[in-house]
């Protein structure tokens, strides 16, 4: 088997997603240094929130996704700074994929903009791998008016080594016959599974090079990283056997809001919970799906974060019962007088359809009821679906 039929996964990263969509739809903002983020609409003036992403002129700066916006403010005084708009971004992502799934159903999703194709069988329909990534990447730049790098390899693990070595907007192929040639060099800190804190354990016992963590003897990997050496050291040899699996169902739905001030009345917090709620519970129904454990987030001024969950009986995807569980949460939780900064519901361990717990013959006033808000919350969707998500809600919830 010759090496280009070896090389058949392929990973995709978008350079900069978030910046590059409002770049692509701004002209203004082409060639600026562009920092998306902050809260999920508010104004770009704000300092709360974090980089959600920059583009790579506001990188020069050292600003990257995850740092705190006061931050970047400092660190690029010359920034354009704009809060995200998650819905063009989550249409695009839906592009992309479906650019992607011309080529192959095999696609595993590890983030928004980033994926892992298996083109393994695809040859014959439309070339080899590096053919397949080239038409890939023409193509979202034809139509979807952004940039894509592309990593090519015998695994994912290679195969996304190969795109941070592209970027941006790169194109690189890792053969098998040079993978330590090009492996061996790098910093341990490339290996998947080694953080700022093992990468810091490692350099002390002298492993600062991939090649160097392959000849150390697996008993002294073992003392160093536990269960996980042996993993690691394989990854360094360029060995994964991890294949690209599809998703098959959503393992959560959730929502989190964040306030432009930090909230210390709790009347103001279950309102912002009822609102929540209905988010949730909407999208949950939107995709077929109902929940039986729920969650509740609060994140307090000084950063400090807890979750809260409850397992119901019967799983649900109601409004009324996601928000009465998240109050009964929140009650339980201990305020603190420097308010509330984030506010956040999950809904977890999903079933499709409609299945129900029953531990009585007779259906009780409780079921009956869980009928009636049934009934009413999908005449409800109905009209939202119609007419928009605000065309009907709480009298609570109205200014």
């Amino acid at each position: 088997m010759s090496d280009n039929h070896r090389l058949s996964i392929i990973h995709l990263d978008v350079d900069a997603f978030f910046a590059s969509v409002e770049q692509r739809d701004n002209p203004i903002y082409r060639g600026k240094p562009l920092i998306v983020g902050g809260i999920s609409g508010g104004k770009g003036n704000s300092n709360r929130g974090v980089v959600c992403a920059a583009s790579y002129e506001a990188r020069k700066y050292g600003v990257h996704a995850g740092m705190p916006i006061w931050e970047a403010r400092q660190k690029c005084h010359k920034g354009i700074f704009i809060p995200s708009q998650m819905n063009k971004y989550v249409e695009a992502s839906k592009k992309f994929f479906q650019i992607c799934s011309n080529y192959t159903p095999l696609i595993e999703p590890l983030s928004i903009d980033e994926f892992f194709l298996d083109v393994s069988g695809c040859e014959s329909l439309f070339g080899s791998s590096e053919t397949i990534g080239r038409k890939i990447k023409e193509r979202v730049y034809q139509e979807l008016g952004f940039r894509v790098s592309v990593g090519i390899a015998e695994n994912k693990f290679l195969a996304k080594i190969a795109t941070n070595l592209g970027k941006p907007n790169g194109f690189y192929i890792i053969p098998s016959k040079d993978i330590q040639k090009i492996l061996y060099p790098l910093p341990v800190s490339a290996l998947w599974g080694i953080g700022k804190k093992t990468e810091e354990l490692l350099k002390k016992s002298g492993i600062y090079q991939v090649e160097q963590l392959v000849q150390m003897p697996d008993s002294i990997l073992e003392n160093l990283l536990g269960k996980n050496g042996k993993k690691i050291k394989l990854l360094a040899q360029g060995i994964d056997g991890n294949p690209v699996t599809p998703p098959s169902t959503a393992k959560s739905i959730g929502k989190e809001t964040t306030f432009s001030t930090n909230i210390t009345e709790k009347a103001i917090l279950i309102k912002e919970l009822l609102k929540i709620s209905q988010l949730v519970g909407y999208t949950t129904r939107k995709k077929g799906y109902k929940g039986r454990t729920i969650t509740l987030k609060i994140r307090y001024h000084n950063f400090i974060t807890f979750n809260r969950s409850k397992t119901l009986e019967n799983p649900t995807h109601l409004d009324d019962i996601i928000f009465k569980t998240v109050v009964e949460l929140l009650d339980k939780v201990r305020h603190k007088k420097g308010g509330v900064r984030l506010l956040g519901i999950k809904l977890s361990n999903f079933t499709l359809g409609n299945k129900r717990k029953q531990l009585k013959f007779l259906r009780d006033e409780e079921d009956k009821k869980n009928d009636k808000l049934q009934q009413l919350t999908q005449s409800l969707d109905k009209i939202r679906e119609k007419f928009g998500t605000k065309a009907v809600t709480r009298a609570s919830l109205l200014k």
